[in-house]
């Protein structure tokens, strides 16, 4: 994705956040929380280098915002992660890093306190390690945008809000794999755990 076209649509988003603040029936508020990711090796060990398998922690923090029609919500987010996992290459370890803005929007039914959601989300990588600096000649090109699924449940007791999702990708996140200028496709998948902490602005 074109970088001005990336930054605009999270200019975008951000502007919507802020207009929708005005609206009574909308909630806003901000989030954070952590990530256990593992990406899958789809490659079945036709390169050097793969993915362990382990799943790392990382971290996310961002703004959200809900509306209630009745039984039923909408709960799209804005949020800035860090997501990490391993590369073995032989017996040498090594960790690649993923900074990304992600775009989920959660649709899902209330019932009292409890909330059951899906969604979509779009994710926009912002900053990655995916040169390997450990492995001389080796480059993980990664995709500059993909798209993915949410699922999960969470609870929502006056302005404090806790969400507990699973995220799996639906495009690849590599472009490709460059070994000492020989570019092959590159497949590996997320499987993500998510637990989130929010706190909104307004009773509800």
């Amino acid at each position: 994705m074109n970088p001005f076209v990336k930054r605009s649509t999270i200019l975008l988003i951000f502007l919507f956040f802020l207009a929708a603040s005005g609206i009574s029936q909308i909630s806003l508020g901000v989030r954070g929380g952590i990530y256990s990711t593992r990406i899958k090796d789809l490659n079945e060990g036709e390169y050097d280098v793969e993915f362990n398998g382990i799943p790392k922690m990382g971290y996310h923090v961002g703004i959200i915002g809900q509306v209630q029609i009745g039984p039923v919500l909408i709960q799209p987010e804005l949020l800035y992660c860090d997501i990490r996992n391993d590369i073995e290459k032989g017996q040498d370890l090594t960790e690649l890093e993923i900074k990304k803005i992600d775009l989920p929007v959660m649709l899902g039914y209330k019932l009292a306190a409890l909330k059951i959601m899906a969604g979509p989300v779009a994710s926009f990588v912002i900053d990655d390690t995916g040169d390997l600096p450990a492995y001389e000649g080796y480059d993980l090109v990664l995709a500059p945008a993909t798209i993915g699924y949410q699922v999960g449940f969470g609870f929502d007791v006056s302005r404090l809000s806790l969400d507990f999702k699973y995220e799996g990708g639906l495009s690849q996140w590599f472009d490709s794999i460059n070994i000492n200028g020989n570019v092959t496709e590159f497949d590996a998948r997320p499987n993500q755990f998510l637990f989130s902490i929010g706190l909104f602005f307004n009773d509800r």
